[in-house]
């Protein structure tokens, strides 16, 4: 985080001697430690905003959204998860990523990792998404791994399948810098974890392919995806991958404990809150006081306490102002004209034939939106001899807006 810019300060040091502590002199590698890593976080971002170093921030835990939200755009973690899903370039690098992040969502081993890489490959060569959905469709098919094993893992990628997406915004809005996307409103632990994965696969894949120095990379609450292995069969390629980009990183964790130890030698500058700092029980290191960080920086193998600054909040704005969806006139064009070729397609049949196309969160969301704008009405129709069941007829106004798409 060194830069000609004037750089961004973080607060006063306890040493009257240094005076102001700031970023410059920090390096690229920066782990923030303790229970106050949520609100050192908010301090490195503003003061990376600061000095022009805008950075793009994946906040995993949803600790700093509140507070920084109105410095950067912010977006839901929805927004963009429709381009994450989707796999890059010919090569199967982007798979190997994509792999690499459900593997480290669902404590995967390498041989299970190998066989995500088998079916992500299958997926790349029909041009589909690496949905959840999509890939327990396809595992029991990868050539060359059968049995249990394979049942297993399908069990364990299913239980994902109900993660949601929208297709709002792209990830060139993102790679800009100066952006926060929030994983705070994700349905339950695992589906942030794997969707901040499949974030950071195609961040470094599009880091890799861009050709100039990217962004500062900040990710809050990382010992969720980078934690201590509990099995030694676990390939860590994703954090492999992250360490070796040319961005600068900042990754904070109020766990210190669950982080995985490789990582945190990896980081060769620390900032330990007073609660962390004083827990280390290191000989001859002096107590920090109450409310004090302390950056523990093994280059020179010094360390200096400072108190932090006060960054006030801007209240009042809309913390996810680019999270409303936007239709897709492919899959409106698509629904309308099957509702129109089957006289008892209903929601469950037509998200079910429509799945291997488009998201199924993306295909129901784009039926309510016809139907509540009348291009769409359930009717009850016979089918068969059995009883009457309400089905989607296209109306007028629905035959107008496809032929205006066509």
């Amino acid at each position: 985080m060194d830069s000609a810019a004037t750089p961004g300060w973080l607060g006063y040091a306890l040493d009257r001697t240094h005076g102001r502590v700031g970023t410059r002199g920090l390096g690229d590698r920066v782990l923030l430690l303790g229970r106050g890593a949520g609100d050192l976080s908010t301090l490195i971002a503003f003061a990376l905003a600061e000095g022009r170093q805008g950075p793009i921030i994946l906040d995993v835990d949803g600790s700093i959204s509140p507070d920084v939200c109105g410095y950067f755009e912010t977006y839901d973690y929805r927004s963009m998860l429709y381009e994450a899903f989707h796999l890059e370039g010919e090569g199967a690098v982007h798979g190997q990523l994509v792999a690499a992040a459900y593997a480290a969502a669902l404590d995967l081993t390498s041989e299970e990792e190998a066989i995500l890489c088998a079916a992500l490959q299958k997926l790349s060569e029909q041009n589909d998404l690496a949905t959840p959905s999509s890939l327990f469709d396809v595992l029991g098919g990868v050539e060359g791994f059968r049995g249990f094993y394979v049942d297993k893992l399908k069990g364990r990628v299913g239980s994902l399948r109900l993660l949601e997406t929208t297709r709002v915004d792209a990830f060139d809005e993102l790679t800009r810098g100066g952006a926060l996307v929030s994983f705070a409103s994700a349905p339950y632990p695992q589906a942030a974890e794997l969707a901040a994965g499949l974030y950071i696969a195609k961040l470094l894949f599009l880091f890799g392919s861009a050709g100039t120095t990217p962004a500062p990379l900040m990710i809050t609450g990382a010992h969720r995806l980078f934690r201590n292995p509990a099995r030694q069969q676990h390939s860590g390629r994703l954090m492999a991958s992250l360490l070796e980009v040319e961005a600068p990183l900042v990754l904070s964790s109020p766990v210190p404990a669950m982080l995985n130890d490789r990582l945190v030698e990896s980081m060769a500058v620390r900032i330990y809150s007073s609660e962390a700092w004083n827990a280390r029980r290191t000989s001859k290191q002096a107590a920090a006081l109450a409310c004090s960080y302390t950056i523990c920086d093994d280059r020179s193998g010094a360390s200096l306490g400072f108190v932090p600054r006060f960054v006030k909040p801007k209240r009042g704005l809309s913390a996810f102002p680019h999270s409303a969806q936007a239709p897709n006139p492919e899959l409106t064009k698509t629904i309308l004209e099957e509702i129109g070729r089957f006289e008892s397609a209903n929601r469950q049949s037509v998200v079910s034939y429509l799945s291997p196309l488009f998201l199924a969160a993306d295909i129901g969301a784009e039926l309510d939106r016809l139907h509540s704008m009348g291009h769409l009405i359930l009717e009850p129709k016979q089918v068969g001899s059995g009883p009457k069941v309400f089905s989607y007829t296209v109306t007028e106004s629905g035959r107008r807006l496809l032929e205006g798409l066509r």
